[in-house]
């Protein structure tokens, strides 16, 4: 990728196959702000003129230029949010005036809370949920025997080696949460047409186990930490 202080790079970031369009993808053009020309809904800068647009309100996954899927690869998130951020380097527009900074920074910005999203797989979950029209199962674990039982050992726990204990117990059901969820929302995207009901009930409910088992392990660390003495 080559560049100049004075403007954009000459080509898009990583995973950009689209020419000059930086991310193009389906959807209604906008001009640009600058020159007029249409640009792709996920553009970082316009191909015509150079000029740095204003992000767009977008999903995770579009922005970031990654398919829409639970169990993405970490790695190419990781490489995708470099590269755009790097091609949007707001110093790479300070010769276009303060406007053009503004929208490279607004870019990065929107970059880095899509990345956010995407690399937790909490809040990742969530996002494909409501992509795919599913609802929150919120309440479908109260009569969850297991998360029961390790909430009523959490509350006896007094001392440092039963909460290790509950601690690594609940590390391997969260992980086992996080590997059921990639099927699971592969039926459901599978399962869903524009003529039916969404099939995402599956994944909501592991999504609702998954966010109370990390609330319990967030409390078995809080107790873990309150009785580790500080170090001098």
């Amino acid at each position: 990728m080559t560049s100049s202080k004075s403007g954009p790079p000459k080509s898009g970031p990583p995973g950009n196959s689209s020419g000059g369009i930086s991310g193009a993808i389906a959807g209604d053009l906008e001009p640009c702000g600058t020159c007029g020309r249409s640009v792709a809904p996920r553009a970082l800068f316009c191909h015509a003129c150079g000029a740095a647009q204003p992000p767009r309100p977008l999903d995770p996954f579009t922005r970031l230029g990654l398919e829409r899927r639970f169990d993405i690869d970490l790695e190419q998130l990781s490489k995708q949010h470099a590269g755009f951020t790097r091609a949007m380097d707001p110093e790479r527009f300070a010769a276009r005036g303060p406007r053009q900074q503004a929208n490279a920074k607004a870019q990065v910005e929107a970059l880095r809370n899509a990345y956010e999203v995407l690399r937790d797989p909490i809040r990742r979950a969530h996002a494909l949920l409501e992509l795919i029209g599913g609802t929150p199962a919120d309440g479908e674990v109260d009569g969850d025997e297991e998360i029961a039982d390790l909430a009523a050992r959490l509350a006896r726990a007094d001392d440092v080696l039963e909460l290790d204990r509950i601690g690594l117990d609940l590390n391997q059901r969260v992980e086992a949460c996080i590997k059921y969820l990639a099927p699971a929302f592969r039926k459901a995207q599978t399962a869903s047409t524009p003529d039916s009901p969404p099939a995402a009930g599956g994944a909501a409910r592991i999504l609702a186990r998954l966010e109370r088992l990390e609330a319990l392990a967030a409390e078995v660390r809080d107790r873990r930490a309150a009785r580790t003495p500080p170090r001098p």
